[in-house]
C-alpha cells in the first residue's frame, strides 16, 4: 500500500512541475522572451514524444481493455 501512495505522489509532483514548466514557457512568450520560452515549450514537447508517449498510449489502450471485460 505504501509503494502506491508513493508511486501516486510522485506521480502528482511530477505532473505538477510539467504543468509549471509548461506555464513558465507561456509566459516568457507572453511577456516577449519568445525565444527563451520556445526552447522550453519545445524541451517539453520533446520530452513529452521521447519519453511520455508510449507509455501514456499502453495506459489509455490498458483502461479501455478493462472497460470492456
Amino acid at each position: 500500500m505504501a509503494s502506491r501512495l508513493g508511486d501516486t505522489l510522485f506521480a502528482f509532483f511530477h505532473l505538477g512541475l510539467l504543468l509549471a514548466a509548461f506555464v513558465y514557457g507561456i509566459v516568457l512568450i507572453v511577456r516577449g522572451q519568445t525565444a527563451r520560452g520556445a526552447v522550453i515549450l519545445a524541451i517539453l514537447a520533446l520530452y513529452y514524444v521521447l519519453i511520455l508517449h508510449k507509455p501514456v498510449v499502453r495506459e489509455i489502450a490498458r483502461r479501455r481493455s478493462e472497460k470492456k471485460k
